[in-house]
This record gives C-alpha cells, sequence and structure tokens, in this order.
C-alpha cells in the first residue's frame, strides 16, 4: 500500500520488505519532480538503532561496501542518520529475488531449466568473485566475505541481470545476531560446514553457500532442511550430499561435477575462487545448441510475472506527483480513512507482527499534520544530523564521496546517483510512443521475496530448454491492449454513422456513391530497427545480419562498428561479429515491428600470439623447451609461442653443469641461459663375464685397447665413438656413443655379452 513519509531529503514511497535487522523503502527524492531514479532505502530497526555494538558495526561495513561497483552487486550510494535513524541509500532494483522465482516453478510442478540454472549462478558467482577480490584505494585486500549468500539475497532483475545484495552488512548482522533466536531462521540452511560450527571462513565459504543454491535450483528442493535448527546445523557439519541427479536425471555430468565441486567439505578441495565456478559454467552454458543469454532470462522473467507488472503500472502516476511536503501531505489525508480501514482489517485479523512496527501505517493512522510537521523538521536539520553522525562515527570520507549537499535536493540527486549497468536487451524501447511512456517511469517493482516449501516432490516436471521468442514486456502489453481499444472504438463510431446514414439518406448516398467504409488508423510501425552497442567496444568490428537459419553465402548486410539496421521485416535473425582479438561470436534475435536495442558482449579473446629468443652459452647447446628438442644452433635461438603459457626449458652440453628455467611466457621476452664447466668427462666400462676385450674407435680408426672392467679418466668428447666388446664363444656387444645427447660427466657402460 502506498503511504508516503518524508524522510530527510527523500520521501519514502511505500515499504517492500521489513527483516530482523531493517526495512527496506522505494524512494525517490524530496523536490525534484524531473528526477525519475527510484532509490532503496534501508533503515535499521528501532531495537537495533540503540544497539551501539550493532550500528557501529553497520557503518564500518556499509563504507566498504559502497565503494563496491559492478553490474551483478547492488550499488550502495550513501550511508547516512537522520536524527537515531542510520539507513543506506542504494540502487533500486525492479526485479524479483531467487526465492521467489524457485515459489513460481514450485506452483507450476516444474524445476528450473538446467541452463537458466547454470546463467543465474554464473552471474552471482561474477558479482561473489568482483568482491572476495576487491581491494582498497592503496591496493591491500579488503579480504569480504559475504556470510549470507541465499536465494532471498540474489535478485533477478527484469532485464534479465543477477544482483548480490547486503553485501557488507551481512558480517555485522551476523555478529550482532547470533544469539537472537529466530532472526537468522531460514538462513542456516545456507551456511557453509566451517561457518556451522563457529570456524575460521574465509570467502570459499561464500562459494559453497553459492554451491547450496545451485543444488536447490537444479532438484526443486531444499538441500539441508528440518524443524530444528540445531538439526540443520549438524546436516551441515556433517555435509552428506547426495548428487543431484538423483532427484534430476536430466542434469548432465558435467553440471553436476560444477555443483559437488562447489559443496566440497574440505574447503581446499572447494573452488578456489568464484571465478572458477565461472569459467566452468560458461564453458557448459556456451557448449549447448542453443546457450542460455540474458535476452533468455528477461523473457522469461517478463512472462512468468506479467502480473506484478500490470499492479505496478498504476503505482508510477501516483508516485510522479508526490514531490512536496504538500503533496505527501494531501495524499495521506485523502487516504487516511483507507489507512485506519487497513489498521482495523489487520487487528480483526491478529496481524500484530514485527512488519507493522514503527511503520508509515501507525503514523498515518495518527495525525497527519503533525507527522508531516515532524518530518520537515527533520529535514530542515537534516544537513547538521549527517556531519553530526560523521564526526562521531567516522564516517565522513564515505559522506563525502557517496553524497551531495542535503540542502539542494536536485543537485544530490545528481551527485549520489551512479548510472545502472548499460545492459539492455532486445525487448526494452519499442515504438516511440513506449519509449516516452517508459522513459518518465523511472524504474519500476520491488525487491519481494517468497517462501520455498517441499510439499509433493516427485511429481516435479522438469522444465524444458530453451525459452519460445514470444515477447511480454509489459509496454508492449498495454501498447497492443491501446490499439485494440482504439480500433474497437473507431470501428464502433464508424459502424453507427453508416446506420445513421442509411436511415436519413441512404438513397441519396447511394446514388452519390458517397459512403465508403472507413479505415482503421495504422499505429504499429511495419518495419524492424535493431540498435546495439558491442562491448568492448571497437570500430574496427564487423557485424554481418543473415536470416535464421543461417546462411553463409547469403548475409543481408555487413556493417562495422555500432551502425543499427534498419528497415528490416519482422522475424527471426543471427548475427556474427567479427573482432579482432576475440574469436567469431553468433547471437539469435526474434524482431518484431518497432525499436529494438541490444547489447554483443564478445566472452572468447583469442589467445596473444608472441615469439621470443632464448641466448645460450656456449652456443652449440641443445635446448629443450617443455620437454621438446628446438631445431637450431647458435647463441640465439627463436621459439614462437602463446603469452602466458608456460614454460620449462632446459639446455644440456656434456662437460657443462645442466641448467633450467621455468615461468609463463611474457610478450617479447628475452631470456639468458648460460652453463658452466663441470670439469673432465670419465668413462667406466663393464661386462659380465668380466675380462672381455675392449675395443674404441674414433673416426673409424682403433683408438684405444683394453679389457674390462676399463675406466679412462679423461674422454675426447669432440667427436662421435663406437665401444666394442668381445669374449670367445659370445656375441660381441656394440655401442655407438654421441656426446652431444649425454648429459652427465661420469659415463658408465655395461655390456651383458652372455645374454646379448
Amino acid at each position: 500500500m502506498i503511504q508516503p513519509i518524508i524522510f530527510g531529503k527523500f520521501i519514502l514511497l511505500e515499504r517492500v520488505s521489513v527483516g530482523g535487522m531493517a526495512e527496506v523503502y522505494r524512494a525517490k527524492l524530496l523536490n525534484a519532480p524531473d528526477f525519475e531514479r527510484f532509490f532503496a532505502i534501508k533503515r535499521i530497526l528501532p531495537h537495533l538503532a540503540a544497539d551501539k555494538d550493532f550500528v557501529t558495526m553497520f557503518i564500518n561495513e556499509a563504507k566498504v561496501a559502497v565503494e563496491l561497483e559492478h553490474p551483478n552487486v547492488c550499488q550502495i550510494y550513501e550511508l547516512g542518520r537522520l536524527g537515531q535513524s542510520h539507513y543506506i541509500a542504494m540502487e533500486y532494483i525492479a526485479g524479483r529475488d531467487v526465492q521467489a522465482i524457485q515459489s513460481y516453478y514450485r506452483k507450476h510442478k516444474k524445476i528450473m531449466s538446467i541452463s537458466q540454472a547454470c546463467f543465474i549462478i554464473a552471474q552471482a558467482a561474477q558479482g561473489l568473485d568482483y568482491a572476495h577480490r576487491a581491494v582498497d584505494a592503496s591496493g591491500q585486500p579488503l579480504g569480504l566475505v559475504h556470510r549470507d549468500v541465499s536465494p532471498q539475497n540474489l535478485l533477478v532483475t527484469y532485464d534479465g541481470v543477477v544482483k548480490l545484495i547486503d553485501f557488507g552488512v551481512s558480517k555485522a548482522a551476523r555478529k550482532t545476531t547470533h544469539s537472537k533466536s529466530g532472526v537468522l531462521k531460514g538462513k542456516f540452511s545456507y551456511m557453509s560446514p566451517e561457518q556451522a560450527v563457529d570456524g575460521p571462513i574465509d570467502h570459499r565459504s561464500d562459494i559453497f553457500a553459492l554451491g547450496v543454491v545451485f543444488w536447490e535450483l537444479l532438484t526443486g528442493r531444499r538441500l539441508f532442511q528440518s524443524e530444528s535448527e540445531f538439526a540443520i546445523l549438524e546436516m551441515i557439519s556433517e555435509c552428506k550430499i547426495e548428487k543431484p541427479s538423483k532427484y534430476n536425471r536430466m542434469i548432465p555430468e558435467a553440471v553436476e561435477r560444477i555443483c559437488m565441486k562447489a559443496l566440497e567439505k574440505d574447503v581446499s578441495k572447494r573452488y578456489a575462487w568464484a571465478s572458477e565456478m565461472v569459467i566452468d559454467l560458461l564453458e557448459f552454458i556456451n557448449s549447448c545448441k542453443t546457450p542460455f543469454t540474458q535476452w533468455h532470462l528477461q523473457t522469461w522473467m517478463c512472462k512468468a510475472f506479467e502480473a506484478e507488472f500490470q499492479g505496478e503500472w498504476e503505482k508510477i502516476p501516483i508516485f510522479k506527483q508526490l514531490n512536496t511536503p504538500e503533496d505527501v501531505e494531501k495524499y495521506n489525508i485523502e487516504h487516511a480513512e483507507e489507512y485506519r480501514s487497513l489498521q482495523n482489517i489487520q487487528a480483526l485479523s491478529g496481524d500484530s507482527d514485527d512488519k507493522n512496527t514503527e511503520s508509515e501505517q501507525s503514523q498515518a493512522a495518527q495525525s497527519i499534520s503533525s507527522n508531516i510537521s515532524a518530518a520537515s523538521e527533520s529535514d530542515a536539520s537534516s544537513a547538521a544530523s549527517t556531519e553530526g553522525a560523521a564526526e562521531s562515527e567516522d564516517s565522513s570520507s564515505s559522506q563525502n564521496t557517496k553524497s551531495a549537499s542535503i540542502s539542494d535536493p536536485v543537485k544530490s540527486a545528481a551527485s549520489i546517483s551512479k548510472p545502472l549497468p548499460n545492459v539492455k536487451s532486445v525487448n526494452l524501447n519499442i515504438g516511440s510512443s513506449v519509449s516516452s511512456e517508459k522513459e518518465t517511469s523511472g524504474q519500476k517493482l520491488s525487491i519481494s521475496s517468497s517462501s520455498l516449501t517441499t510439499e509433493n516432490d516427485d511429481d516435479l516436471e522438469l522444465e524444458p530448454e530453451g525459452i519460445a521468442p514470444s515477447v511480454s514486456d509489459p509496454q508492449i502489453l498495454k501498447f497492443k491492449r491501446e490499439e485494440k481499444k482504439a480500433r474497437t472504438r473507431k470501428g464502433l463510431i464508424a459502424f453507427i454513422i453508416v446506420i445513421c446514414t442509411a436511415f436519413i439518406a441512404c438513397p441519396i448516398l447511394l446514388t452519390l456513391n458517397i459512403i465508403k467504409a472507413p479505415m482503421p488508423a495504422v499505429i504499429l510501425p511495419t518495419s524492424a530497427s535493431l540498435y546495439y552497442t558491442l562491448a568492448p567496444d571497437s570500430p574496427e568490428a564487423k557485424v554481418t545480419l543473415y536470416a535464421t537459419p543461417k546462411d553463409d553465402n547469403a548475409p543481408i548486410k555487413t556493417v562495422t562498428g555500432n551502425t543499427p539496421f534498419t528497415d528490416l521485416p519482422a522475424g527471426n535473425y543471427t548475427i556474427t561479429v567479427d573482432m579482432p582479438g576475440y574469436e567469431q561470436e553468433s547471437f539469435l534475435l526474434t524482431l518484431e515491428n518497432g525499436k529494438f536495442e541490444t547489447r554483443f558482449d564478445m566472452t572468447h579473446p583469442l589467445p596473444l600470439k608472441t615469439r621470443y629468443t632464448v641466448n645460450v652459452t656456449p652456443e652449440d647447446a641443445r635446448l629443450y623447451v617443455n620437454g621438446v628438442l628446438v631445431s637450431g644452433q647458435g647463441s640465439q635461438r627463436t621459439i614462437d609461442s602463446t603469452v602466458g603459457e608456460a614454460y620449462t626449458i632446459r639446455a644440456i652440453k656434456l662437460g657443462y653443469e645442466p641448467k633450467t628455467l621455468s615461468g609463463n611466457v611474457e610478450e617479447n621476452m628475452a631470456l639468458n641461459l648460460e652453463l658452466s664447466q663441470s670439469g673432465d668427462v670419465s668413462m667406466q666400462i663393464a661386462s659380465d663375464p668380466p675380462h672381455s676385450s675392449v675395443i674404441i674407435y674414433a673416426d673409424d680408426k682403433v683408438a684405444m685397447r683394453g679389457e674390462t672392467p676399463m675406466t679412462i679418466p679423461k674422454v675426447d668428447i669432440s667427436a662421435p665413438m663406437t665401444i666394442e666388446i668381445q669374449h670367445p664363444g659370445l656375441p660381441v656387444w656394440k655401442k655407438e656413443i654421441d656426446f652431444s645427447t649425454i648429459e652427465t660427466s661420469d659415463i658408465r657402460f655395461f655390456a651383458d655379452l652372455k645374454h646379448n
């Protein structure tokens, strides 16, 4: 229910969620009618506002989280205080949490498709990896651990982007509320084994929690569930996890291996970083015949939660009218009776939980005018309150970098607001009239969550792979409904005119041939236009458009850079992008009449080839790279390789100590290998039976004779030699020696003439 409240420089429009520690409101800036961005304002609940330890941790963690900027992490803009109420202003996310998505599938007795589950987890893992590797201004790792990765804290926007929320405050919340019964109920199921036994944890604890969410998406059921919190913790600490394929036989072996590796009890066997999990997930997604993309997720979200879209459209005009304290006071007075009726209904139903504690409903049920007056006073003193909070809690740096002067709300909005990630999809901004309507609506839809039941698990049906290319964007649906109404209205008017004319002057009109059938106005455009951006942006990239199914010999058009395609017939298309430094990638699109926008992400960079040199001394030494002999001689050897590839280089020469170098190939690098002499080369020759004759040949001439056992203290290694050993009545033993292949300076030979 819309119940606006003045809160400093913000108007709290409606409360969208409340938990054990804080409540979240959708908000807009006060006195900024032309500023269309919504914010999410999180306020500490009153019973925790007096807890100094909690407030201190809340502030310290938020200071760190405000520096995180990533498409898959909810952006925090400002940390502030108004009176005794601490708050965080953050990005307002239009979408649904993963728990609500799971509930949707449960309601329809289905299990999420494998590709969709992999895509959602891959995006969440990208956000986690960014946060885990974050560093401060001096380059020191922050060592962030979310500690509360769960379906409620993973939001999926209606643009098909997954965002991780509550990063930064969860650590403070865990330390403060650990002993309060019921506060963390439901979150125990996503703890890691080390977290369940209160042991030391690092970022790999978040990877385990994400693995639990992944397991549940693949199976449609809870992994750790019991009536007792203690029993859940015991199950987690034992960590006896069944493979998800037991409940969903459609799961490929590669996906199951990813899931089970994230759920390893031994942290050393788990993924070391979330990025490693991302690589494996993307490898599977790209191996599918039709890879699951952001466009597929966006299309599914718009279709699955279409009703929520329609309800939110009715709120936008109301929010646009609430810009000043007078607007808020007028609205609350006009709806005071509605507020009181709602309170009476809640009182009769016994709904007295903490969801209505300190809420805007109780304030509206009291004196509306006093509420506005008090709020205005708070607004007048908000600058001083914020300054006092900064001094007492050492939050000045955060305030200075993330917020502007509160005395000018419009300027403040410009400074604290950050643009949403530039991720658009084909189903946005269709037609000029729809575009103008959407541009004035700002962000829509609230953060929501719902419970995930586990009854009737055995009758779940797997959601089929692939998403039908039907477009369910609410703007399109609204546009089509308006068009249908307009056509019906025009047709009815035309019909009435024809009937009236027939009765009044039909003979005359027929004689003069004046009666003509009315033509309905054409509202929708008759062609499609595709506007896109390339990531990374490259003016040298070649973008080719094909009709689907693709015929390599019949491209429709080839352009460079971000040149749009216009005047296209509606239908299915294939886009191929050839960008220097990247493998060619293809994208499938379904275009309807209108203007479409999207982005093509190049995700497969080509390995960078390079040539490097190795300077060897002495110049006739043999050189091996990764066990393979490098052809050529001379002091400088040239080797072709790939940047980043591991190498092991070994140089040998008889009479010298061997030397080895290892590392990773760098572009145009040069290495030096100088061998040290090891002294004279000796040779020992033995045989069975002993006292056999030895003849040594060099250059096909007899160089030495002797009898086994025989020792030669100084061997001439300048040329190859042949050793021949004879014994009466036994076969001759013969050995040709190439000294360039021998590494040791103490050469030993044994001739077994009896078994030769």
